[in-house]
Parts: structure tokens; sequence; C-alpha cells
């Protein structure tokens, strides 16, 4: 199923990417750097908040919140075409020419060569329900009979779970999403 986000400013947003094909590219750490790399770098660079996070083998999925003067149209085209740049460059230095011909094949938009991410959907979170179901998907993800990457979820490396389950730093930064929805209660609060 496809969901169509509307940009309400404010919202948290679900995202999946997937590879086209369901390549399971993202399970070489290569690969797997240049997608937290870039989902770090927009964290950084105060385009997104990252709250949770976890990379699949051909997939990702991640709980995010455009900055102010970003929509979540601006953020993914951002992630998108670095990732898809960057995963491109690398395959072709690793002369991977049987999946550079794949995603060359894949293209179907006139001015461009390749296509690496099938759309990448972006789903409005409109309840605090709803952010909790999404939050256990993405961590059981791992765990999941289809998947088994992992004896428990925490233990999934490439996975925020570990911070949300004991406390423990994920391998790249990401905002809390109890702790922001403390601070907007006492912003908005302030205000009244």
């Amino acid at each position: 199923m496809t969901f169509k986000p509307v940009h309400v400013p404010g919202h948290l947003y679900f995202i999946t990417a997937t590879l086209v094909g369901w390549k399971p590219l993202l399970r070489e750490d290569a690969y797997a750097k240049i997608v937290l790399n870039s989902m770090d770098w927009l964290r950084r660079e105060k385009r997104w908040f990252l709250f949770a996070f976890c990379l699949m083998p051909t997939h990702l999925h991640a709980i995010v919140k455009p900055m102010v003067e970003r929509t979540i149209s601006q953020v993914i085209q951002n992630f998108g075409s670095f990732t898809a740049h960057e995963i491109l460059k690398h395959l072709e230095s690793e002369r991977r020419n049987e999946l550079v011909e794949f995603f060359h094949q894949a293209q179907t938009h006139p001015q461009k060569e390749h296509r690496i991410w099938q759309k990448i959907q972006a789903q409005n979170i409109y309840s605090e329900n709803f952010l909790k179901q999404k939050l256990e998907y993405i961590h059981n993800n791992p765990v999941s009979k289809k998947w088994m990457l992992a004896d428990e979820r925490a233990n999934y490396r490439y996975s925020s779970a570990g911070y949300y389950d004991r406390g423990e730093k994920p391998m790249i930064e990401i905002d809390d999403v109890w702790e922001y929805f403390e601070k907007s209660e006492e912003t908005t609060r302030g205000r009244v």
C-alpha cells in the first residue's frame, strides 16, 4: 500500500525506503554505512529529527520529523538522491556491473540513468498510539520470523532498539522521541 504524506508542520513521519528489486545490498557494511551516514548527516545539518531507525538488508524504516523550514518531501528527496548516487558510485568502484546494469534497467524517468530506490514512502503519524505501534514494528523487524537477524531486537546493530530498550548508544545519534514530546509539552504550557 502506498501512502501519500500530507505535509503537516510539526508532524512525525514513518518512512520506508526499499531498494529496487529488494536487492539485499544493505547487508554489506559499505552500503549500510552510506545509508546510515546520510541519515546522520541530515540530522546533524538540521534537516530532520531522527527518532528511530532500522536498516534491514533490503530496506529501511525510520521515524523522522522535518525541521521547521523543510517538508517531508524535501528531506526524502535529499536522502534518496544522495544515497542513490553514493551507492551507485560504490558499485561502480567495485566493478559490480551486473547490479549497475540492473539499476540502470529499473529506471523509468527519462532524465535519470539509474534507479536505486523504489518510491520512498512516508506516512503521517497522527497519534501517540500509532507512534508506539510503528516503534514496535521498526524494532521488531530484525527478529521477525521472516528475517531472524538477531536473537533479541536490542542486539541488532543497525537499529535504534538498543537505545529504547537498554539505553545503549546506537551506531548513529538519534533524538529521543519521548524527550522531544516532553519538551514540546513544556513549551506549549509555557505559552498559555
